[in-house]
């Protein structure tokens, strides 16, 4: 799968995942929520890794969006877990935390935006099939390396 495709069905998933957190039971939010942030994590590490940093470092010379969305995408992976420290220091029965998780989700759905309508459609005008698929290979192989650490 490439790079662009992984992530995107990454996206679907966390969209996914935080619909059943917010319609769940109160006591069932915190287990939820407990299978979803490491994978938010992870995707944001992936992204950096095999995909925002290669691009930016070989394409930014000649596109300056892709070469400015690499601290972009830094910064807002900073807000994001600001917001996650914020929702973890919170009880997830109560109303405040799911208002954070609001907040979250709001902010990711921005971030979401950006990436899937201005910048992986530039990154495919700038990478061919064959680099997508390797950085999708690299991405899959880092999530393995991850999860059988986590073990």
């Amino acid at each position: 799968m490439n790079a662009i495709q992984l992530l995107k069905s990454e996206h679907d998933t966390a969209k996914q995942a935080f619909a059943q957190i917010k319609t769940a039971r109160a006591e069932q939010r915190g287990k939820l929520w407990t299978k979803l942030e490491p994978e938010l994590k992870m995707h944001e590490q992936l992204e950096e890794t095999a995909l925002y940093g290669p691009v930016a470092q070989e394409v930014g010379s000649h596109d300056e969006t892709l070469k400015a969305w690499q601290a972009q995408h830094q910064d807002e992976v900073a807000a994001l877990d600001a917001l996650i420290q914020e929702l973890d220091g919170l009880e997830p029965a109560d109303d405040e935390w799911l208002d954070k998780l609001g907040e979250l989700q709001q902010t990711l759905a921005h971030h979401i935006e950006e990436e899937e309508g201005e910048v992986w459609p530039r990154i495919q005008r700038a990478w061919d099939a064959s680099k997508l698929d390797q950085a999708g290979q690299q991405m899959e192989a880092l999530k393995r390396q991850k999860k059988a650490r986590a073990a």
